[in-house]
């Protein structure tokens, strides 16, 4: 087919993993690709194999789990356009040597989730969640409820990216003195931004609040762990949007009963698709190796020091309909080569 003097190939294209409110802007945004069919499911991928095997195309979230074996029962499959930025949960490796393309979305909702730190760090600072079920049960009484300031302490920012590079803009509002950890210094940024980068020993010790905004990948993972959860101050607050695996989760419990932390926030965690129920827990999808990590999860769910949510920093109407653009422009592209 030729558009707009290019030639375009029709593909059957399927989404999974999709949202009740991603659905209507999937199916508006649709309207723009050219197809022998589209699938819309909200079956992860390796749920729906027998279906996800018709598709040339597919597009997922993080949920959806792309490895060898599933690979092995998709032979049609010419791309896969994730929804995220991150793309650790597909096999690269095995779709290089196959030929499939991946796409992510690289930009899509960095003031979005550098939004959402904050809404944790002052929650779980503030006591906010405490505060509130506190009400909830008919207390209107603000004993047990201190809070701690933010003006003129240290957040450590590890990972000075766009997501970073925001956190840091707003902690610079608050008139909090701002540490940069990252693989790459840029003096010019650190200038204009006004923080200091260092290494993340030194960081954690310095820092009244660390907050985490990297990817997960071989080097990060359990970049915060038993070892040097030790060297933060005491009192301090850690708050993690970006992936769970680099926080070792038994760390933070360690870290809480001795007093090292006086709080977390977390948006994600390790295993965070398995801890939805007991019977989860309990079935046999769940490896010797995880176990500990689930177990620490429930350990964490319910203490008034923590403030946990369910993967949702992404989650603002602006940033869905930036991240469903994106991939219809990526597979747009990718049909006109």
């Amino acid at each position: 087919m030729i558009k707009n003097g290019q030639s375009i190939k029709k593909h059957r294209i399927a989404f999974f993993g999709v949202k009740s409110w991603e659905k209507e802007i999937i199916e508006k945004e649709i309207s723009r690709l050219d197809t022998y069919g589209i699938g819309i499911f909200k079956d992860e991928v390796q749920d729906n194999l027998d279906v996800a095997k018709n598709y040339e195309i597919i597009s997922i979230f993080i949920y959806s789990k792309i490895d060898e074996n599933v690979l092995n029962k998709l032979p049609n499959l010419k791309m896969i356009a994730t929804r995220s930025t991150g793309v650790d949960h597909i096999d690269r490796n095995i779709c290089e040597k196959r030929n499939i393309k991946i796409t992510s979305v690289p930009v899509y909702g960095s003031n979005t989730v550098a939004e959402y730190t904050f809404a944790l760090l002052l929650a779980v600072a503030k006591k906010i969640v405490v505060s509130h079920q506190s009400v909830e049960e008919g207390e209107f009484n603000p004993e047990g409820l201190t809070g701690v300031d933010l003006y003129g302490k240290t957040i450590g920012v590890i990972g000075c990216g766009k997501i970073g590079q925001n956190v840091i803009k707003i902690a610079r509002g608050f008139g909090m003195k701002v540490l940069g950890v990252d693989g790459y210094r840029d003096p010019k940024l650190e200038k204009k931004s006004g923080f200091k980068y260092t290494d993340l020993e030194t960081c954690l010790k310095l820092s009244n609040f660390v907050t985490l905004h990297v990817p997960a990948i071989r080097e990060t993972f359990h970049m915060i762990n038993k070892k040097n959860i030790k060297l933060m101050k005491p009192g301090s607050f850690l708050i993690n949007t970006a992936r769970g695996a680099v926080v070792e989760t038994e760390a933070i419990v360690w870290a809480l009963n001795n007093k090292i932390l006086a709080g977390a926030a977390l948006d994600v965690t390790e295993e965070e698709m398995l801890v939805d129920s007991m019977s989860v827990v309990m079935s046999n999808k769940v490896t010797k190796d995880n176990l500990q990590d689930i177990l620490s999860f429930h350990l964490l769910r319910d203490r008034d020091d923590v403030v946990f949510t369910p993967h949702n920093a992404f989650n603002t109407q602006e940033a869905i309909e930036r991240i469903i653009k994106t991939t219809i422009e990526n597979i747009i592209e990718f049909q006109k080569k």
